[in-house]
């Protein structure tokens, strides 16, 4: 039998390159700004916190402990009934919500500037190591190893294509989607599929919620990727507003039309999956997982109110497959360590091999000595 593994990350595999959790972020948005005042101007940072206070009614000391699931929940929900939310109709919705949007964007992009992502760096060859069995029209017969990820951060995509191009061989990120490259002379991003049939390999990276590398064509729904660019920002920026190539060349003039727009899915329980690239990634993210005899879950606690994500587990993980979590337990309260431990053998009901030094151990001591 082939052996595959697959490693599911959640926010908790970036944290010690200093990415936030999502309870964390508004938290950090009020931290960022207290400590420099020219990331967020300071007209964002009132209106965030004057719709907190009239629309949510929080007091200023509850504004920082706002978990995003109730900000965007009754939003999302207001936009998909046409319904006003409080003393917002649907076009202040959407304003606010772009708002808030573009405070994560730039507090992700201001967090993670200098990160200290050597333990990504690792992770990244050792993918790489491992996929490029891949090449030379083997892929038929090996598929080791691929990445589900519901991060945004782009630590771990940075990683992987640096080391593809340190090695000087004929790989890509594989996103399991349409793709198309941000700079039009940008040779290294293209469709796994293409790079496999001409003999090179490919390391997949299926980003379920999105990605901060990310742009959409409103239009045609073409995905525009850049590596080391955090361009899901780019819209709420004072750049020129980006637009598709591919559309402005086809239907001429109607350039606003086509403007890209960030299409990362939010902390909410209203998940919107009906995006046709969200619908491919996540199809194929159930492939990987039912082919999968080992699955690795870095720094996902398997919360019970993402059940998109626990759908797919229950629904495409085999029975015998194994199951290894890694976490981090706190040593003076390790109430939450054994909490998500059990939550994880509740729900597939088997032993599982838990860690409980965090990502950046796991992989020094566990990744980095199989490579």
């Amino acid at each position: 039998m082939k052996s595959k593994t697959v490693f599911i990350l959640g926010a908790g595999f970036s944290k010690e390159a200093n990415a936030p959790s999502q309870e964390e972020l508004v938290k950090k948005i009020f931290e960022i700004h207290k400590l420099d005042v020219n990331v967020f101007s300071e007209e964002k940072i009132n209106k965030f916190k004057d719709v907190l206070k009239h629309t949510y009614n929080l007091s200023e000391e509850l504004q920082e402990s706002m978990p995003l699931e109730d900000i965007f929940t009754p939003l999302d929900k207001c936009l998909v009934d046409n319904i006003s939310f409080r003393n917002l109709n649907s076009t202040d919705i959407k304003i606010f919500r772009g708002l808030v949007y573009e405070l994560i964007g730039k507090a992700l992009q201001h967090l993670l500037e200098n990160s200290d992502k050597d333990y990504i760096n690792i992770f990244a060859n050792y993918l790489v190591e491992k996929a490029s069995v891949r090449k030379e029209n083997k892929f038929s017969d090996q598929d080791p190893v691929s990445v589900l990820s519901t991060n945004w951060d782009i630590l771990l995509d940075n990683s992987i294509h640096q080391k593809i191009a340190a090695r000087k061989v004929d790989a890509v990120v594989d996103y399991c989607c349409y793709i198309s490259s941000y700079d039009k002379s940008d040779k290294t991003i293209k469709p796994g599929l293409e790079v496999l049939g001409r003999g090179g390999f490919n390391v997949k990276l299926l980003k379920l919620h999105g990605s901060l590398n990310w742009l959409q064509c409103p239009r045609c729904q073409r995905l525009y990727v850049k590596f080391y660019n955090k361009i899901a920002i780019n819209p709420y920026s004072n750049i020129s507003k980006p637009t598709c190539r591919h559309c402005d060349n086809n239907f001429g003039n109607q350039v606003s039309a086509h403007n890209l727009i960030s299409n990362l899915i939010m902390p909410t329980f209203l998940k919107d999956l009906s995006n046709p690239q969200y619908k491919i990634i996540w199809q194929n993210a159930g492939i990987e997982l039912s082919e999968a005899n080992k699955l690795v879950f870095i720094g996902y606690s398997l919360p019970p109110s993402d059940f998109e994500m626990r759908q797919l587990l229950s629904r495409m993980v085999r029975e015998n497959a194994k199951i290894e979590v890694v976490d981090y337990r706190n040593n003076e309260d390790s109430t939450n360590f054994n909490s998500v431990i059990a939550r994880y053998r509740q729900f597939f009901g088997r032993d599982i091999k838990s860690y409980e030094n965090g990502a950046k151990h796991y992989i020094e001591n566990e990744i980095a000595v199989s490579e």
